[in-house]
């Protein structure tokens, strides 16, 4: 729909539209305005339905929009935020910021400068204080048409933050001593309207280019809420006041790693004794299979090479099952029918992409510090990665092939 004037805001200036309702005269019920686009010097206001009846009976009908007030209200808070916030990075950062661009939606706001390395998290802190003290203070926003002559000899071109303007005349936002801009969106009429803003992270999106992720108004409200609700659930977890929380991240922290350690060490034992049960064992069985209980086969790819020469002399071979992997070395090449039956089961049971990797000839160089290399040649490794494999039909098939359970 089309009117002769609109108190809509379109989608402009990297601002999103202002929703609302439309009642036409003669109707009943009124019309939601889902969107709104300027094409010319036309806004085009898009309904959430279609008009009823005949299209040519509407021209000239009177029509009365409502804003979605709280929505306007986040729109101009971000718009305003994005001001202040280019106005503390000037003041934080030093007079060669510029603006490179910006978006405003109902949910965040971003701001691109011009500024030659990333944000330290004390730069980003220093921004988000400055552009709040902004805010506090209370400054007066006034707007206003000027000529653009008159416009440039009083501010000069730092006007241009959001690129030159077309037309003889601009539309004038000024933040009394703070910022002045020339500037078509929707503003607050005083600083204090923003309420507060929010940083949420900044980075580097290209050379000389950093971006600036912020919330204002009651999205900020929401995101400190949210970082509150952290903070409270940390507290009750963890049975600690708020100003234990650090020391108590670190505590555990620490001794996570320490843990970890000595699991993994624990998990390399293991690893040596069944291979080594492989190894030495007298039993007629030549092949066995293990269920791990290991998230990811990342310590089998880095501890098994060391085992593939004596592997191979002896013709024998090991498989480790996952819930979500399978990797085996065997000391024979002959091994790979097996592999190809694994890998179509594997396919058939999982509900996700599978990958596989077999390779009948493989050349391993394992090097232990101050020891020769020792190169094994002609043996077969695999590996199947994926998801939801049920082992209990993974060890049916390998018992299939005469490969054992180690007890």
């Amino acid at each position: 729909v089309i009117l002769d004037r609109t108190a809509i805001y379109p989608t402009s200036g990297g601002q999103q539209h202002d929703n609302g309702t439309l009642k036409i005269e003669g109707t009943e019920e009124p019309y939601q305005i889902i969107d709104a686009v300027k094409v010319g010097k036309c806004v085009l206001h898009t309904l959430d339905r279609p008009l009823e009846g005949d299209i040519e009976s509407y021209k000239g009908k009177k029509v009365h929009v409502a804003i979605d007030q709280d929505r306007r209200k986040q729109l101009q808070a971000h718009h305003t935020g994005t001001h202040i916030v280019f106005a503390a990075c000037r003041k934080v950062l030093g007079p060669h910021i510029w603006q490179n661009g910006a978006k405003k939606t109902t949910e965040q706001a971003h701001l691109d400068i011009t500024h030659y390395k990333s944000l330290s998290k004390e730069e980003e802190l220093a921004i988000e204080n400055a552009a709040n003290r902004i805010i506090n203070n209370c400054h007066n926003i006034n707007k206003s048409f000027m000529d653009k002559d008159q416009a440039e000899k009083q501010y000069g071109f730092h006007l241009y933050q959001g690129g030159v303007v077309p037309g003889n005349q601009l539309r004038v936002v000024d933040i009394e001593g703070i910022d002045t801009e020339a500037c078509c969106g929707t503003h607050c009429d005083s600083t204090a309207e923003v309420g507060w803003i929010k940083l949420i992270k900044s980075q580097r999106i290209s050379d000389g280019i950093v971006r600036l992720y912020y919330v204002a108004h009651e999205k900020a409200i929401e995101k400190l809420n949210e970082e509150q609700e952290i903070m409270n659930d940390l507290c009750n977890t963890w049975g600690v006041d708020q100003s234990q929380i650090l020391h108590t991240a670190n505590r555990f922290f620490n001794e996570y790693k320490k843990l970890t350690n000595m699991t993994k060490k624990q998990d390399q034992q293991i690893l040596n004794l069944q291979v080594k049960y492989v190894i030495n064992s007298n039993e007629a069985a030549k092949f066995y299979y293990v269920k791990s209980e290991q998230d990811s086969p990342t310590l089998y790819f880095s501890f098994l090479p060391q085992f593939a020469s004596k592997l191979k002399e002896l013709g024998k071979g090991i498989v480790f099952i996952g819930n979500n992997f399978i990797l085996g070395l065997v000391g024979t090449a002959e091994f790979k029918a097996a592999v190809t039956e694994l890998e179509a089961l594997c396919k058939e049971m999982s509900t996700k992409p599978v990958k596989s990797a077999v390779k009948a000839e493989v050349k391993f160089d394992y090097k232990i510090k101050g020891q020769k290399p020792v190169v094994t040649k002609e043996i077969c490794q695999f590996s199947i990665t994926g998801a939801d494999f049920n082992t209990d039909k993974v060890a049916e098939l390998l018992k299939k092939h005469s490969i054992e359970e180690m007890e």
